[in-house]
């Protein structure tokens, strides 16, 4: 419920930065509903490759104790452990076009597409997540 209403204040924070650039003749509900809906999927996908890393993660451990796992085979997942953690502690505009792009990847135009947003602004957001991200793990490594 928490993380719907989350993307309901997004979408309306959203069309409330961009007024001056919504036709009031225009279909506005209709406009984020799509918005909204565009979001939620993103989520969504988001939320299930994580699932899907956690149970390879769980794969890799099952019948075997940890201390058979290679030091190098953990490492790696502590790093990709780290990363998106990291990448949860972006603000949520930057994680989703970090994730959609770096993780899922889709292309600048197509995330543009998916978020109602321009491409130049994926190009901004995603430079920003980059620089964040690099700042983040600098520390945890």
């Amino acid at each position: 419920m928490e993380r719907s209403e989350d993307v309901v204040m997004d979408v309306f924070e959203k069309a409330w930065n961009e007024r001056d650039r919504l036709d009031p003749a225009g279909n506005i509900r209709s406009y984020i509903f799509t918005m909204v809906k565009n979001r939620a999927l993103g989520m969504l996908r988001q939320d299930a490759h994580l699932n899907k890393v956690t149970g390879e993660m769980a794969h890799l451990t099952e019948g075997r104790g940890n201390e058979n796992m290679e030091e190098e085979e953990i490492e790696k997942w502590l790093l990709i452990d780290r990363i998106y953690v990291s990448i949860r502690q972006l603000p949520p505009k930057c994680a989703e076009v970090f994730t959609l792009g770096k993780i899922n990847g889709l292309t600048y135009v197509q995330i543009a597409e998916q978020m109602n947003i321009s491409v130049k602004t994926v190009e901004n957001q995603m430079g920003k997540a980059l620089r964040m991200l690099r700042e983040i793990l600098s520390h945890k490594l």
